[in-house]
């Protein structure tokens, strides 16, 4: 078709010169495309630096919730403590009062000490 218009030796040189132009113009597309795709794998996957963050920060966390458990678990133990004590005083002041109230148990209160025989 170029040669009707141009002399075969121009139609090559034309021919030639748009082969190589559209020969370069799908590479380009091809590396734009290529880093298109490398940029958006880039920012949708985690790096390593990313992952060490994400550990660095488990870490941290992992210490806290251990301090915190540390503080539930002395708490508990206070309030363990603490409820045994009372525990005692209670049981000792129903002692008492039965003790008091029931004469039969002075009777056996002053037989183990040993004020009645």
């Amino acid at each position: 078709m170029f040669e009707k218009v141009f002399r075969k030796e121009d139609a090559q040189k034309a021919v030639e010169i748009l082969q190589k132009s559209i020969k370069e113009s799908l590479e380009s597309s091809e590396e734009k495309l290529k880093i298109s795709i490398s940029d958006d794998l880039k920012k949708e996957i985690a790096s390593k630096y990313d992952i060490e963050l994400l550990r660095q920060e488990m870490k941290t966390l992992e210490i806290e919730f251990k301090k915190e458990i540390d503080v539930v678990r002395k708490e508990i133990e206070i309030t363990r403590l603490e409820f045994r004590k009372d525990l005692r005083i209670a049981v000792i002041i129903l002692i008492a009062i039965i003790v008091i109230l029931n004469q039969n148990s002075l009777e056996l209160l002053a037989k183990l000490v040993g004020i009645v025989k």
